[in-house]
């Protein structure tokens, strides 16, 4: 399974990426030609995307970074010109991702506003069947306002959660926000072959990229909601029972999604974690067999007192005094 990673570029000669990146290609002239080199700011490189994603872990003797789909492959493709992204050259990469048969695309990158190409290149990839991720931004002490594309329509806007699971206090959060995962304090892979400790919804994101390919290889027929919405079936609840503001739908557990083959309905929109339908089945059979429990014990308590209703009129009868007329008779 192969997921691209749209950002700075990544660093293919990493000792934990090795074998694991393949050809990709620069948009916005700051990477190369092939997106196989990062040359961002040690903060925001997609090489720590990539260790994420599919680290093997292989360095130090295996005592490397491991990613979450090991055996996963990365395309890099570069949007950064003069240490910043470029919103054009992002929507012309993932078209070209989408072209290049990537089912996965994990966006590592953040504007305040969409151009209209890359409202439409997002949209192109939807209707492809991929899957889209983002980090939801990093403004949440900021005026947490929208960022683009996480806040684009089929785009999976992932928020950041620390060492002790709650929301990173600088994390975006509101009704657009999808799922949470680990970006706090992330060990990952860097350029020149190095290691970085990042936060971040940029390092958040990357665990759900995974997650959706870990998904895809071994349901290769699900489509792209599919996918999604097992993520969010089976997601860790935080919060309110629904969609939280802050968590979204919950924090990932990808063994529990791989763990769980039911397949989710390929409906258009994602929507709130589902039962499965064989539990559905059992509760609503319960309900069903307690509310005739209770009819049947309600009926019987109403025929009983209905009986003995019937025994007070009759005692009351035989108890009554003889009438004037019958006793002058």
């Amino acid at each position: 399974m192969t997921v691209a990673v749209i950002g700075t570029g990544v660093d293919a000669t990493h000792p934990d990426l090795r074998g694991r990146v393949v050809r990709g290609k620069d948009f916005a002239g700051g990477t190369g030609g092939f997106g196989t080199r990062d040359g961002g700011k040690a903060a925001e490189q997609s090489t720590h995307a990539a260790g994420i994603i599919a680290g093997t872990g292989r360095n130090y003797r295996g005592d490397g970074v491991y990613g979450l789909a090991p055996q996963a492959k990365v395309m890099p493709l570069g949007v950064y010109r003069d240490g910043k992204a470029l919103p054009d050259p992002t929507a012309k990469a993932i078209r070209h991702a989408v072209g290049q048969g990537a089912r996965v695309i994990d966006l590592a990158v953040s504007f305040k506003c969409p151009t209209p190409a890359l409202r439409s290149a997002v949209k192109y990839a939807v209707a492809k069947d991929a899957v889209i991720v983002a980090g939801a931004g990093d403004n949440g002490k900021e005026g947490n306002k929208p960022t683009y594309p996480a806040a684009l329509p089929g785009v999976v806007a992932v928020v950041a959660t620390d060492k002790k699971g709650a929301v990173w206090t600088s994390s975006h959060h509101g009704g657009k926000t999808l799922l949470a995962a680990p970006g706090v304090s992330i060990l990952t892979t860097s350029g020149n072959s190095d290691y970085w400790t990042g936060d971040g919804t940029g390092f958040a994101a990357p665990w759900v990229a995974a997650g959706a390919a870990l998904l895809r290889s071994e349901h290769p027929r699900w489509n792209a909601n599919q996918v999604v919405q097992k993520l969010i079936d089976t997601a860790d609840r935080k919060g309110s029972a629904g969609h939280d503001p802050r968590y979204g739908y919950g924090v990932i557990a990808p063994a529990k999604a791989l763990a769980d083959r039911a397949a989710p309905p390929a409906s258009a929109e994602f929507s709130a974690p589902r039962r499965h339908p064989a539990a559905t089945q059992a509760a609503s059979a319960d309900k069903t067999d307690g509310d005739e429990s209770a009819l049947v014990t309600i009926g019987v308590v109403a025929g009983v007192l209905v009986v003995l209703a019937v025994l007070a009129v009759v005692l009351i009868s035989r108890r009554r005094p003889p009438s004037d007329n019958s006793h002058n008779g």
